[in-house]
């Protein structure tokens, strides 16, 4: 792995750089500075048992977290300031302690990779605290231009992404409860948006400079060190023992320089936008460890190596490829529907995904395959007058969205999978349907929201029923559930006794995305205090 230079390092010299490159105007606006943030308390409870441990884990906490966020908004002359720390810190639950026991049994040597499963969940480095820190200003009337360690979002989508695939997203904590903001991975980044009045719109274009940010601020994480939300069955598995990351792959580099340009215009009264992006693929694709003696157990028959050979020869390594991202979006307001109406388009050459092996405990595990890819998110927004009906105080927003990814050369034999280890021959179209809706009360002391979301290709889905109290300025308290379904078909831990059992689970080739958390359903209590 490549030596990376300090995140904070980059970013500090990029803000001393443009203090000295703007110091001739500097002393021209305010001079300000506000500080700003929240204390956050949560807990979960399961309302079901969890498969892998030993006894019942209903009624037990599986999160109890503390969150402390940091804002300071600061401006001198004609820069801009903005930065953003976050510190977490969560309690050792018992259920925790399960997992990670088990973990010692698995992992070789009877010791787990992962000394203590709260690394993945809290904050313990600097550079893990300053989530964002960057600085605005201009030159001249038309460019703007942020310089510094921030998020930068592009496109429509709400729970999926199209193109917001600039940065990674961190699904250990929540999986995809938080909101985008909050789990969204920051990046150093110069970014620029260049107003072309005469024509009505704007250019942003970015660059995302190779070896400032860290290894672990790129990608997206999903637990694969065999945490609270691993899919199931592998809760305390740690798959880290027999894989690694590899970041230096040559096909996927987090090195190589990325970066993108976006034309945002209108037509009339209808918006849009043309996009092209380099990034790295959003999910990681193993690339499995073709020389190892793994072919022939588990089921596997086969291995092929991606690009180059892993250096991993156990199990393989995860990469994150580069990929190419062609983007457009619509939008506008229809007064026949009295709505606003939202469209999507990703269009992604040569997608890679993991095929092979469905029949073994190690689907996906056969190679990498290449995919022309088409994303395409759907939405409606509608504001529906309630007031009468239920007693809201204002209207209510209500937003429907439909997602569907298209394998465009499609070939049921290519074998493809949703996600390496589990078996679901992934669909050449993949769709999902969600419904979100907000009510406001009592001049919006009480919010209870209800959002939706099935798989219309391989059933199942997920439903969050909540309700938020706000106390004044200051004080927020949420419930929520977060419940799920799905059509029954399951990957199983393997017969045995627990601990002693195949962590690679049984053989299936049928278990999808929403199979994967069936047994996690919970409730979420959050207590807020904003300042």
């Amino acid at each position: 792995m490549k030596k990376k230079n300090n995140m904070m390092v980059g970013a500090v010299l990029a803000g001393a750089g443009l203090l000295m490159g703007s110091a001739a105007t500097a002393g021209e606006g305010d001079y300000s500075i506000n500080f700003g943030g929240y204390l956050r308390a949560q807990t979960a409870m399961f309302l079901e048992d969890q498969e892998e441990t030993e006894g019942d884990d209903t009624g037990d906490l599986g999160m109890a977290r503390m969150s402390l966020q940091l804002e300071m908004d600061a401006k001198t002359g004609n820069l801009a300031w903005k930065a953003i720390g976050r510190i977490d810190k969560e309690h050792q639950t018992s259920y925790l302690d399960d997992l990670e026991d088990m973990t010692r049994v698995q992992s070789p040597g009877g010791s787990a990779t992962t000394e203590d499963y709260l690394d993945q969940f809290q904050t313990d480095s600097f550079e893990d605290f300053l989530r964002e820190f960057y600085v605005d200003f201009s030159l001249g009337d038309r460019v703007d231009v942020r310089l510094g360690r921030q998020q930068l979002v592009w496109g429509e989508s709400d729970f999926f992404q199209a193109m917001d695939l600039i940065h990674g997203y961190d699904y250990r904590k929540r999986l995809f409860f938080e909101n985008n903001e909050d789990w969204r991975k920051p990046l150093t980044l110069a970014n620029f948006n260049i107003d072309v009045s005469e024509l009505d719109g704007s250019l942003n274009l970015f660059v995302r400079p190779g070896g400032i940010d860290r290894d672990e601020d790129m990608g997206s994480n999903f637990n694969l060190e065999g945490g609270r939300w691993i899919p199931h069955p592998y809760r305390g598995v740690d798959f880290t023992a027999f894989t690694d990351y590899n970041t230096d792959h040559k096909d996927g580099d987090w090195d190589d320089t990325t970066y993108g340009i976006r034309w945002n215009g209108f037509a009339g009264s209808v918006g849009y936008s043309f996009a092209y992006l380099k990034t790295f693929n959003p999910q990681p694709i193993m690339n499995p460890a073709a020389n190892s003696v793994v072919p022939g157990l588990f089921g596997v028959t086969s291995m092929q190596s991606y690009g180059e050979l892993a250096t991993n020869q156990v199990l393989g390594d995860w990469v994150f490829p580069e990929i190419d991202v062609f983007g457009l979006t619509v939008n506008g307001y229809s007064v026949t529907l009295d709505s606003t109406l939202s469209a999507e388009f990703a269009f992604i050459p040569d997608k890679p995904y993991n095929f092979g092996n469905l029949q073994s405990s190690l689907p996906g595990w056969g190679g990498v395959i290449e995919k022309d890819t088409l994303v395409t998110m759907l939405r409606l927004d509608k504001e529906l007058r309630l007031m009468d009906w239920l007693g809201t105080n204002r209207p209510s927003l209500s937003s429907i969205q439909l997602f569907d990814t298209w394998i465009m050369d499609y070939d049921k034999d290519d074998e493809i999978v949703e996600f390496a280890s589990f078996g679901a021959r992934k669909k050449e179209h993949t769709t999902y349907l969600t419904l979100f809706t907000l009510l406001n009360f009592k001049r919006d002391t009480i919010n209870p929201s209800f959002v939706i979301g099935t798989d219309l290709s391989n059933g199942g889905g997920f439903a969050i029923p909540a309700i938020e109290f706000v106390f004044g300025d200051d004080w927020r308290l949420k419930a929520e559930a977060d419940l799920w379904w799905n059509d029954g078909d399951k990957k199983h831990v393997a017969p045995g006794e627990v601990g002693l059992r195949n962590p690679l689970g049984t053989s299936e080739n049928s278990a999808s995305l929403f199979d994967w958390f069936s047994d996690d359903n919970q409730l979420v209590f959050s207590l807020t205090r904003q300042f």
